[in-house]
């Protein structure tokens, strides 16, 4: 079997390479290994209204579950900085309903789609692949494509199979989340919450409607019993066990984000790389379900016109949204690791510069003098930011 395109993976990047790549003209063989595509749901399933802007997808009825006009962050249990900039607002969608209608919009646009497809191996002369050995729901066939845009996810069999690594383990956010029924109603904002008991990472709520949510925690480079690791920090933190108890869990979530900052448009010989398999998330907070889609539309196209192209498309759509992505993770890594700060100044410092109430030269000028700002100067500084923010002290 022959194909100009294959795509292997067929989340958000996957779908939106394959629909890219075949409205361009490229005959295209999209394959995903699950039965079902859209499951097992293994993120948030939140997106920034922003960026969904520029996409340019619209968002069929059935996949929104909710929007949110703001998000709020909760820090060391004690600060609660919320930010009202447009770029903070945000929708949660229906992952399983999402990705199914991206991949029908593949097929639509004259892929061939396939679930239940799993890639067994590769046939590489050097850096080229010349075929592909692919099982179709039982049936192994060979397949010979121009070009393979790897699209599946942050542990990459296409990576392993070619040697490469764009995402090393201690870049790689672990998470684990439960979908839950609320005590009560939820605000209309998406919480995110930096503390010790998280770790190197955060926690969130992320609402599915006024009485459903979204309730996990992500940590850089920690794995093993998440799900305990959940329900504990649930059980003890006091914002969220005020909205949540265990006893309405409604669906069990896992799954792991890249958080390495920005590389570009990752290749090797014939092979694109895009999405969680190219680390295209804003790093700073993991988002990737947009920025995957955004930069699986121009792996496609650039497959599909000139593969050697992807690299130089791909930066002047989505660079500089993800550079600085890349650039607030290192900065709030910075100040997570710093250990002349205590666990209190970590993370209110972090949560500062991830709400971007302070730029990371501001906070970075403040650490070196050793110091906090006084809630004047906070105010000032905010300010002079012009970022829509709200700073208070929380009471609990």
């Amino acid at each position: 079997m022959d194909c100009d395109v294959l795509v292997v993976g067929l989340g958000p990047a996957g779908s939106g390479a394959a629909k890219a790549a075949a409205e361009a003209g490229a005959k295209v063989l999209a394959i995903d290994r699950k039965r079902e595509i859209g499951t097992p749901v293994q993120c948030g399933e939140v997106i920034g209204r922003s960026l969904l802007k520029r996409s340019g997808l619209k968002l069929p009825p059935q996949a929104v579950a909710s929007k949110q006009t703001h998000t709020r962050f909760i820090v060391d249990r004690s600060l609660d900085i919320s930010n009202h900039g447009p770029q903070w607002a945000s929708i949660t969608v229906e992952r399983k309903m999402l990705d199914k209608i991206l991949a029908a919009e593949a097929a639509i646009a004259g892929a061939v789609v396939q679930a239940d497809s799993t890639l067994l191996s590769l046939d590489m002369d050097g850096d080229i692949v010349r075929s592909a050995t692919v099982r179709f729901r039982g049936v192994e066939k060979e397949v010979r494509p121009k070009v393979v845009i790897a699209a599946d996810g942050v542990h990459s069999p296409v990576a392993k199979m070619t040697g490469v690594c764009w995402n090393t383990p201690d870049m790689v956010a672990h998470g684990g989340e439960f979908e839950m029924v609320a005590k009560r109603p939820l605000p209309r904002c998406m919480q995110i919450f930096l503390e010790e008991e998280v770790g190197l990472g955060y926690g969130w709520i992320i609402p599915k409607g006024r009485s459903r949510a979204n309730v996990g925690l992500a940590e850089v480079g920690v794995r093993g019993q998440t799900r305990n690791r959940v329900q504990d920090w649930i059980d003890g933190n006091p914002v969220v066990s005020s909205y949540f108890d265990t006893e309405s869990i409604i669906e069990v979530k896992t799954g792991d984000a890249p958080v390495p900052g920005f590389q570009g448009g990752p290749s090797i010989g014939n092979v694109l790389f895009t999405g969680d398999s190219a680390g295209q998330t804003l790093a700073f907070v993991g988002e990737g379900i947009i920025p995957a889609y955004m930069c699986g539309l121009v792996a496609g196209e650039s497959a599909a016109k000139d593969p050697q192209s992807y690299d130089t498309r791909l930066r002047a759509v989505m660079g500089e949204e993800l550079s600085y992505g890349g650039e607030l993770k290192d900065a709030i890594l910075g100040l997570w690791s710093d250990d002349s700060l205590t666990p209190s100044q970590k993370y209110t410092a972090a949560g500062l510069v991830m709400s971007e109430a302070i730029p990371p030269e501001t906070m970075a000028a403040l650490v070196e003098e050793g110091r906090e700002p006084t809630p004047l100067e906070l105010y000032r500084m905010i300010k002079k930011g012009g970022q829509k923010v709200k700073v208070k002290r929380l009471d609990i």
